[in-house]
């Protein structure tokens, strides 16, 4: 029933998948609502789409981008359709030029928004003069990357100060059960607690990436950060202890490989004191755990 519920999670559609399609409804709604003799509503609509970040910082980036690339590709769009409107040759040529262009004036995120808005003014049926279908594109785009953005602000935006603290709290957990394990001679999850804590440094690495109006100042998230690298001497020491106890090597006697065991505890013990807030005071290791006698 768990591997089910488990398998259907997996199944349903993410916040992302959801969003892109209220932005692509709204927009066009919009897109009907306000008289345009000209308007495109299929490129504001696809634009919509492909704005659609996975937090606000990247639909920042993408709709900063994405709106000079649109009236970049309307303009190169309105030349080459005015040499030959719809010939595939000059399709190709024009979807080279413009990414290029875009390369040149570091537009990256706005590459494919740029190409979108050249194939329109390309392909589509001009309803009036070839400079009115254009400038008629770059509007719909423009709509459509306000869209994806409002969207993205307004519906359930990504909070990445609690993904941090909350990968923060699943780390600790898996660093007791291996420092449990460790103190009773067994197997500690090294490999899932590499994984939490590459996650971890995932989800601060987006947090410092987001715009500092968007994430605000949070002094637990910067307290988490600056015990990354004992956070990764801790893994370093319990994947140490793994070793040590999968080894069978004739040339270490027992005392020698338990006086090793007792080094890598000892570091363990200390390492656990960044698992605890800052209020909370360790609590002394006892001789057992350590290794000592």
């Amino acid at each position: 029933m768990k591997a089910l519920e488990k398998n259907a999670r997996k199944l349903a559609p993410g916040l992302r998948v959801i969003k892109t399609g209220m932005a692509a409804t709204l927009c066009l709604c919009l897109s009907y609502a306000i008289p345009q003799p000209y308007s495109q509503p299929l490129c504001g609509v696809i634009v919509a789409a492909a704005a659609m970040g996975n937090s606000i910082d990247v639909s920042f980036r993408t709709g900063r981008d994405g709106a000079v690339s649109a009236f970049l590709g309307a303009l190169l769009g309105l030349l080459f359709s005015l040499a030959g409107h719809g010939n595939a040759g000059l399709c190709g040529i024009g979807v080279i030029l413009t990414l290029y262009a875009c390369v040149l004036l570091r537009l990256e995120n706005g590459m494919v928004i740029g190409e979108i808005v050249f194939l329109t003014v390309m392909l589509a049926p001009p309803a009036g003069p070839h400079w009115l279908h254009a400038l008629g594109c770059a509007a719909n785009a423009l709509l459509g990357i306000l869209v994806a953005l409002a969207v993205n602000l307004v519906v359930m935006p990504r909070h990445y100060a609690g993904e941090v603290k909350e990968r923060y709290s699943k780390f600790c957990a898996l660093a007791a059960q291996g420092l449990h394990a460790a103190r009773a001679g067994q197997p500690a999850p090294c490999q899932e607690l590499a994984a939490a804590l590459e996650q971890l440094r995932g989800s601060i690495r987006a947090y410092v990436a987001e715009r500092k109006l968007l994430r605000g100042s949070d002094e637990e998230v910067f307290r988490i950060s600056c015990r990354l690298s004992s956070f990764q001497q801790l893994v370093n020491e319990l994947d140490s202890l793994q070793a040590l106890q999968q080894e069978a090597d004739a040339r270490f006697t027992q005392e020698e490989r338990e006086t090793v065991r007792r080094y890598h505890m000892a570091r363990l013990e200390r390492l656990s004191i960044h698992l605890r807030p800052s209020a909370e005071k360790p609590r002394p290791a006892s001789p057992d755990q350590t290794g000592g006698k």
